[in-house]
């Protein structure tokens, strides 16, 4: 329909005050003519304009709807409708609009720039790449596009071509901090630490006060184990940018790592009041060595699940009848020499090929012996490291992976984005995370009786599956080195009663810390051997042994070595005294299966009570606690009780071949029943509920 005269003239009129900047003129006609009924695109795209230079997006995009609704509109319409989208958030509804744009106005840069951020935003990060490769035909020396382009090849695990775009930027323009700080990205996920540092730096020189770069930079200098630098590097985000999105989180985290505790009670009551209050003050793993209840761990979860990684849609999956082996796949960057394979590789050598299927998606390249051990237990080991989460999730949806086993939660490595696109129709939460993940599309969390009560349910956003004694798997053929050091070699003195803790050191915290020292002037001649993580911690403990009126010379420092060695010098210690909010637990089984009894602290959540399923399982209820008195008055008992203390010793080693901790195919057997018990309520349709393994169940073998 073509206007009438006077509403022509009446729009060139409106089009030429909005030329000359007479915007309220120009909106007054334009306003005017809207109300009688047109059904010119024009009019309600010269609205969507001057609402838009005011920064009034949500009326910039109804007036733009409404041309886009009218025939006639022009690609310019659709086009600015798309960016307007983005701006308020809709890139499903942007990617529409920026197609029609493109369909009648053919291929221009602006819009094919803008489809690749949409389909960035909606974390379809293929999709994003071929539109902006279709872009970079129509401009090679666009910064902003090449940027993008590098961020979609790091979503799509491309760090390598991710890099190459950012130094075709910096080729262009050598002043782009983000982009320096980008390439500093890339280089961490390469591994090449020492260069993306550098990166940073020259982010940093090049603008002080850039937030982002400090942060990122704090991340690279904390996986390099450069903790006090790395708080250094946090701190100065923090005065930059406090209210960045978690990280009061690490700075706490950090804190703990170099045991520096002025102020921890009250940093530790503020994070926790944020998170209870649904803020992103932390990720779920910098929280966990906090005191932190299980409802606020819960929420903490959820948070970051919710912010970092929603549901990306549910696949469709066919039930198959009951006459295939079950395929389960276990997703880890651990299948190395780690705490996670140490861990597990018996397990993996104890499975069942007649009934189960068994898959290894490894999440990183490195390789090393237990790499190639790991590897030989599975009937298919694939290297996933340089697919993207979604490429991940199709291959194993192709391969009909009935049961997904994350490994590793929100700890180093984690790709939850595999799991929010649905590898399988069940999915698993089991041992790298001590506690809920939050997302809903996590199924099962794999735990025992000790972990997690019924009552505690609720602080689950999984269904929990009790096995038998002890979630943890334990390696029975792990090797302990024959020839063990003496005592004068690692620094004890030859007639001390020797309290140890190897857990690492942020998991060290005043609370416990004032009972050992009371402990070491309770006990006459005792010392403390404790793991030496970084000088920092060593420093910042002797100083509060001192305050304590204990002599710091009383706490012997034990180095990092190979677990055979580290096993061995488990003969010189006669008590290991865990920590109490996030517990041993690979160093706990460590020490029971060299024969070091351990006491400790059932606290109220999973990270706090592995040490005590682990005692349980290994036949010695008598050395978990119930609270910080008992526990003291435990191990004081004990250092003065030597023959209970030999006794103990003497059924870990009579006993360790026969105990359910350490019976490898027993553990099998458990886990396995869990696997079917899982996958028989979803192959006959029926939703993820709460499981409890029988002993029998276990100890059957075929």
């Amino acid at each position: 329909m073509q206007p009438d005269p006077m509403h022509r003239q009446q729009i060139a009129a409106a089009e030429n005050y909005f030329r000359a900047g007479q915007t309220g003129r120009a909106e007054e006609v334009l306003r005017q003519i809207a109300a009688s009924g047109t059904t010119v695109p024009k009019v309600f795209e010269l609205l969507a304009y001057i609402c838009g230079n005011r920064g009034q997006l949500e009326e910039c995009e109804a007036n733009l709807v409404r041309a886009a609704a009218l025939p006639g509109c022009s690609p310019e319409a659709f086009f600015y409708l798309g960016k307007a989208q983005l701006q308020r958030g809709k890139p499903g509804s942007a990617v529409e609009s920026l197609e029609r744009s493109i369909a009648l106005a053919g291929e221009f840069f602006e819009a094919l720039h803008e489809l690749g951020v949409a389909h960035a935003q909606l974390d379809e990060h293929e999709r994003a790449l071929q539109a902006f490769q279709r872009a970079e035909i129509k401009n090679r020396r666009s910064p902003v596009l090449l940027s993008n382009m590098g961020h979609s090849l790091s979503a799509l695990q491309r760090h390598d071509e991710a890099l190459r775009h950012y130094e075709r930027v910096l080729a262009l323009d050598p002043q782009q901090v983000e982009t320096w700080t980008d390439r500093g990205d890339a280089l961490a996920e390469l591994g090449r630490e020492p260069e993306a540092l550098d990166s940073y730096d020259r982010a940093l020189k090049l603008d002080p006060d850039h937030a982002p770069a400090w942060l990122h930079r704090a991340n690279t200098l904390l996986s390099l184990r450069r903790h006090a630098e790395a708080l250094e590097s946090y701190e100065k985000a923090s005065r930059l940018a406090p209210d960045t999105d978690y990280l009061r989180g690490y700075l706490l985290h950090l804190r703990m790592h170099v045991c520096r505790w002025d102020g921890w009670a009250g940093q530790v009551n503020d994070l926790l009041a944020r998170v209870t209050a649904g803020e992103r003050a932390s990720t779920p793993f910098t929280l966990m060595a906090a005191p932190a209840p299980p409802a606020a761990l819960l929420q903490c979860a959820r948070t970051f699940a919710e912010d970092h990684y929603p549901a990306r849609g549910d696949a469709v999956f066919s039930r198959p009848d009951g006459h295939r082996k079950i395929r389960v796949a276990y997703f880890s960057a651990d299948f190395r020499n780690h705490a996670t394979s140490q861990l597990m590789v018996r397990l993996f050598e104890c499975q069942d090929r007649n009934r189960f299927e068994w898959f290894a998606f490894s999440l990183t390249r490195s390789r090393d012996d237990m790499s190639e051990r790991v590897a030989g237990a599975f009937d298919h080991f694939v290297d996933v490291s340089s697919r993207s989460d979604a490429d991940v999730a199709a291959m194993a949806r192709a391969e009909g992976i009935d049961i997904a086993v994350d490994l590793h939660g929100f700890t180093q490595g984690y790709r939850p984005n595999i799991f929010a696109h649905r590898a399988a129709p069940i999915q698993v939460n089991f041992l790298g995370f001590p506690g809920s993940m939050g997302c809903d599309y996590i199924d099962y969390i794999l735990a025992d009786a000790t972990l997690i009560h019924p009552d505690e349910y609720g602080h689950y956003a999984e269904k929990v599956v009790t096995l038998p004694g002890s979630y943890q798997p334990n390696d029975n053929t792990k090797a302990i080195s024959p020839s063990a050091p003496t005592r004068e070699s690692l620094n004890l003195p030859a007639g001390a009663f020797v309290f140890a803790c190897f857990n690492n050191n942020y998991k060290i915290t005043p609370d416990v810390f004032d009972v050992w020292m009371r402990l070491l002037l309770a006990v006459p001649g005792s010392v403390l051997w404790l793991l030496k993580c970084n000088d920092h911690a060593r420093t910042a403990l002797e100083a509060e042994a001192r305050q304590r009126g204990v002599d710091p010379a009383r706490i012997v420092w034990a180095e990092h070595s190979a677990l055979p060695d580290h096993l061995a010098r488990h003969a010189h210690a006669d008590l290991f005294l865990d920590t109490f909010h996030y517990g041993a637990h690979t160093t706990c089984s460590d020490a029971l299966w060299s024969g070091l009894p351990v006491l400790t602290l059932e606290g109220p959540t999973f990270a706090s009570r592995v040490s005590a399923s682990l005692l349980r399982a290994a036949g010695l209820p008598e050395l978990v606690t119930g609270s910080v008195e008992q526990y003291e008055a435990a191990a004081k008992s004990l250092a003065e009780s030597p023959q209970r203390l030999a006794g103990l010793r003497a059924r870990l080693q009579a006993q360790r071949a026969e105990m359910p901790l350490f019976d490898s195919p027993r553990f099998a057997r458990g886990i396995e029943a869990a696997f079917e018990a899982m996958w028989e309520r979803w192959r006959n349709g029926l939703p993820p509920d709460h499981i409890s393994i029988p002993e029998v169940a276990a100890s059957a073998v075929d």
